[in-house]
């Protein structure tokens, strides 16, 4: 186990330093505790549309719920990325006030899963896919079983908010579903085959090769449905800037990155038209294991501000 800096850095100190190694009985005796978050929970929900059990993590706001209720984020892969909107989220008065956004702290839902990384990435795999007629060749290692997407959103709407809501006031119309990577890949899949499940989507380097581009299948009955009863949802794509273009240094995995346009790819699904409000961030220097992270802020803020005007910019 690392032991983190900031808590140990005399230990660390000691042992990395090149002079002579401390004697036992001069290090400091120091106890140990767990580190907590204040405001959050956890709760297991055994779902019966997926057939599986999720691990949810939850922060609450400080301070009463507006009128209207609490809005509300539902963050994929939340097991990594919770505690860091989390802590976002508490600065978010101070982010909203530098942009000029009026704060409105949401309630965030990780979406997770018990067990170990192996078991989590093989229910990622499937839960965070599109169904398809042919999953014979996604270009998934992790994942054996695939095209659980319906199932999962299912269980989102109709099993884990309705339990949300029975114990917290939610603003069901102000809602977002975030995720990046396969959780992207989901959210695009989300957006284009029910738009008005979420009033925000956030699609972060979106997985859109997975499956031979079988995701933008759906786009042209989505612009066609919206032309007919126009969609008011609101969306942001980002990628990083090194997702396409890596370094050398990469090798195979560099290659890939090329092969799969991850940004071209992002740009171009952007391009929606037909009066969405739609944004599209690209952030320099960030490959796609770093993207999260600006991914994270920026969508909490752009979740946060209101809607553009029509032809406001």
């Amino acid at each position: 186990m690392r032991i983190p800096l900031f808590l140990a850095a005399g230990l660390l100190t000691a042992s990395c330093s090149s002079g002579p190694t401390p004697r036992a009985d001069s290090v400091v005796q120091v106890d140990w505790a767990p580190v907590t978050l204040p405001g959050t929970f956890q709760f297991d929900l055994a779902s019966t549309h997926t057939g599986r059990t999720h691990r949810m993590f939850v922060a609450i706001p400080e301070g009463p719920a507006p009128a209207a209720g609490h809005p509300v984020i539902y963050l994929l892969d939340g097991g990594s990325h919770f505690p860091t909107l989390e802590r976002l989220s508490r600065a978010l008065p101070r982010l909203a006030k530098g942009f000029g956004v009026p704060a409105a702290p949401p309630i965030i839902v990780g979406l997770g899963y018990p067990g170990d990384t192996a078991a989590s990435d093989q229910a990622r795999g499937e839960d965070y896919t599109p169904p398809a007629p042919d999953l014979s060749n996604t270009g998934d290692r992790f994942s054996k079983k695939q095209g659980g997407a319906d199932r999962f959103l299912d269980f989102v709407k109709k099993e884990l908010e309705p339990a949300l809501a029975a114990r917290l006031p939610l603003d069901t119309s102000r809602t977002a579903l975030m995720g990046h990577s396969y959780g992207g890949l989901l959210v695009v899949h989300a957006l284009f085959t029910r738009p008005a499940s979420f009033q925000t989507f956030i699609a972060g380097s979106p997985s859109l090769w997975w499956n031979h581009r079988h995701v933008l299948t759906g786009k042209p009955s989505f612009l066609a449905h919206h032309a007919a009863t126009p969609v008011r949802a609101r969306v942001l794509f980002t990628v990083g800037g090194l997702e396409q273009t890596p370094r050398k240094s990469q090798g195979e995995r560099g290659m890939l990155a090329v092969e799969r346009r991850m940004v071209d790819n992002t740009r171009e699904l952007s391009a929606l038209g037909g009066g969405l409000e739609v944004r599209f961030l690209e952030f320099p220097g960030e490959d796609h294991y770093g993207a999260w992270m600006p991914m994270l802020s920026r969508g909490l803020l752009f979740f946060s501000a209101p809607p553009l005007l029509p032809g406001a910019e």
